[in-house]
């Protein structure tokens, strides 16, 4: 390959190598596939270009320049630099660029430096304009999964949307749900592309196509093109076939819900000279996805285990359980939707959904809602999902494909180091998010906190499920099993206020419509100039993708424990701080700020439990005679909350751990909140955690293999 060849591949998309783009391996991408798409024809980026204008206006096409168009270019283009590093091995790879003789590589090097080069500031100067926009650049790479099961196809008619909302290549996955071979034939509106085993060919408009999928996850892939809005298609197997299932493109079909994913906020920051240090962390604008200042009223605090659960029981079925119920532990029990909201939209994200009793009825409550037509949105991790819990997941979107499922996996840049490699073992969705909206908007719902679908977080044993094979049986387990058990004392927050429900939904939405090849989701705002005033709300949601905004929320975390001035009041059972995080502790204890730790050292019976405990420990030695620190110690109970509130006045609620996983590898949302009110609602909370600890003896004992094994940054950086 030449060298001018090789730069269009590492252009050509902002991916792993390449990003979203239309070029790849061969027959990969709907670029490769269908002739003529104008998305594909023009480039990512151009090392020719003269300025970051023009390419921006090459690589968005008609969403032209404006400040938010600049600020994502700057992302993607900060993350190709890294791409561009990795497969080169130049910058922090050890050598330097200008090694490499080749003056398209140096060009394309200088052009991505000079849109890239804001990331480098902590903050983002305010621009001007106000109100909400909408983003609708093609940059990404859009890959959706079509579960099909041929002995559960439905009697009526069912429609599947996908997406290709700011999309340059749109690929659909049909995949396999049951063990049944199926037989599916159909025709659509415009070209399309089809891969099977047997290779790849295009299809033109109203022309018939017909494919096998022949056993158990056996999947075809389907390449839309931008003129084909809808196919009909018919599963035949070994019974007569089942109701049509429309195939439609979900942008024409449902544009308000378009116009919804595609928001992005402007949000007015208050001049930082008036503000004090604090203040100015809250309101300052950053690299990690954040919403404007939002109004929160009176969100409902969810401590105890039933009360989380029953949250989202009721989010669905408009009721909670009684925990007469719950106690039978009977995941098949009558359930009452007489008085269930009628939803528009349900968005899930968790670390995982268990086939367990709580999946099992979240499942169902879900099920109920996609029968009467509710678009459902689920992520969970992949690598944590074990085959019943697939098989839950897969069934439910196999009968019903207006539920979509996205199991999350990260995947590696080409030529990334060892410890990156390894990574892609355990890097995990940890966004905790339950999002309901209703048509009638007052019962709308939004869950933040940091609860999974697990019967761990309901029950303090495992309850007998050996009647329903489909589910899973827990035994107690310590280690790296996956069938582990633990009962977890967890903390969220339910958000009723319609301005906030909807927020923090289109928030998620940037999420659900990532780069499928990288993982990368576009921001979500960008600061303009206020007219003099404080906004009114007080609370902002985060989202954090470190691999893609350069650990920004590392930066966060650091300038809110900098800007404390008396006291940071902490719980969370992870104590593995980042460099960066150790040095703001050291920096806030010697000004003589107090800090305190609500935490769990011993976490035996977690995933890992034994590493995570040394690790633990090795916290406790270093700080154990600064810091104020605290077991959380109810009797068979592991510790999962993760609270900090600073100065009596900024709390923040969250799926983040105070670990190097929260800050270099997992995807993380939380909620800031800036109130002296609300701080003194979660005291009460926080001095229940106090009333169940004890003070942690100094005197940790820590094995010296463990030791040996920490002493290694990059072991260091996977926990």
């Amino acid at each position: 390959m030449n060298g001018r060849a090789a730069i269009v591949v590492a252009l050509s998309g902002l991916a792993l190598v390449v990003l979203a783009g239309c070029a790849g391996s061969p027959g990969r991408n709907a670029c490769d596939l269908l002739q003529g798409q104008e998305a594909c024809a023009r480039p990512s980026l151009s090392a020719s270009t003269p300025g970051p204008q023009v390419a921006a206006a090459q690589f968005f096409g008609d969403a032209g320049t404006s400040d938010y168009e600049k600020r994502f270019l700057a992302l993607l283009a900060h993350h190709q630099l890294g791409a561009m590093d990795r497969a080169n091995g130049t910058g922090s790879f050890g050598h330097d660029r200008y090694e490499i003789r080749n003056s398209d590589f140096q060009a394309t090097y200088r052009t991505l430096q000079q849109l890239a080069g804001p990331v480098a500031e902590t903050h983002l100067p305010p621009a001007s304009g106000s109100g909400d926009g909408h983003f609708d650049g093609r940059w990404r790479v859009s890959r959706q999964t079509l579960y099909i099961d041929a002995a559960a196809r439905p009697s009526a008619p069912k429609t599947f949307d996908f997406s290709g909302l700011q999309a340059r290549s749109v690929e659909i996955m049909l995949r396999q749900a049951g063990k049944q071979p199926a037989d599916i034939e159909g025709s659509c509106d415009g070209a399309l592309a089809l891969r099977d085993g047997a290779g790849s060919r295009a299809i033109a408009a109203g022309r018939a196509f017909r494919f096998r999928l022949s056993g158990e996850d056996d999947t075809v892939s389907l390449f839309p093109s931008d003129s084909l809005n809808r196919c009909t298609v018919r599963i035949r197997s070994l019974v007569p076939a089942g109701a049509p299932l429309t195939i439609q493109r979900e942008e024409t079909a449902d544009p308000a819900l378009a116009a919804f994913d595609s928001r992005y906020e402007r949000c007015p920051t208050p001049d930082p000279a008036g503000l004090d240090p604090l203040s100015r962390a809250f309101y300052a604008s950053r690299w990690l996805s954040q919403t404007c200042a939002l109004p929160i009223e009176e969100p409902r605090l969810l401590r105890k285990s039933r009360d989380g659960f029953n949250a989202k029981v009721e989010a669905l079925m408009g009721v909670p359980l009684p925990d007469s119920a719950i106690d039978k532990g009977d995941p098949e029990l009558p359930l009452d939707f007489s008085k269930a909201p009628r939803l528009k939209l349900i968005y899930l994200s968790s670390l995982e959904f268990k086939a367990d009793f709580s999946g099992r009825i979240i499942e169902r409550l879900i099920r109920h809602h996609a029968a009467l037509g509710t678009k459902v949105r689920i992520m969970v991790t992949d690598v944590l999902e074990r085959a019943k819990d697939d098989a839950l997941l897969h069934r439910l979107a196999a009968e019903f494909p207006n539920v979509e499922l996205q199991e999350y996996r990260w995947r590696a840049d080409r030529g990334a180091p060892i410890d990156e490699q390894i990574s892609q073992l355990h890097k995990t969705h940890h966004i905790k998010m339950l999002a309901t909206l209703a048509e009638d908007p007052r019962r709308s719902r939004a869950i933040i906190g940091g609860r999974n679908i697990h019967d761990g977080f309901l029950f303090h044993q495992p309850i007998d499920l050996s009647r329903y094979p489909d589910l899973e049986q827990y035994g107690k387990t310590d280690g790296f099993s996956l069938n582990y058990y633990s009962n977890w004392s967890d903390f969220d927050i339910e958000f009723t206020d319609r301005t906030t429900v909807e927020t923090l939904a289109a928030h998620l939405s940037t999420v659900w419509l990532r780069d499928a090849d990288t993982n990368i989701a576009r921001p979500f705002s960008i600061p303009v100039r206020s007219d003099g005033r404080r906004p009114s709300g007080t609370a902002r949601h985060f989202i954090s993708l470190p691999y893609a905004d350069g650990h920004a929320l590392e930066d966060y975390f650091v300038e809110l424990i900098d800007a404390a001035q008396h006291r940071i009041q902490i719980v969370n059972p992870y104590l593995n701080l980042t460099p960066k995080l150790a040095q703001a502790f050291d920096r806030a204890l010697a000004r003589g700020v107090r800090i305190d730790i609500v935490g769990r050292i011993d976490l035996k019976g977690d995933i890992g439990g034994r590493f995570l405990t040394a690790l633990n420990k090795l916290f406790v030695e270093k700080y154990g005679d600064r810091i104020h620190i605290r077991e959380f110690k109810a009797p068979d109970v592991v510790l999962h909350s993760k609270i900090m509130m600073i100065d009596e006045r900024l709390v923040a609620i969250s799926s983040v751990n105070l670990n190097n996983r929260s800050f270099f590898h997992d995807s993380e949302n939380g909620m800031m909140v800036l109130d002296p009110a609300f701080y003194t609602r979660m005291k009460a909370i926080y001095d229940d955690y106090l009333a169940h600890s004890n003070p942690v003896p100094t005197n940790v004992t820590i094995p010296w293999a463990y030791r040996l094994l920490f002493d290694e940054d990059w072991v260091r950086q996977a926990f």
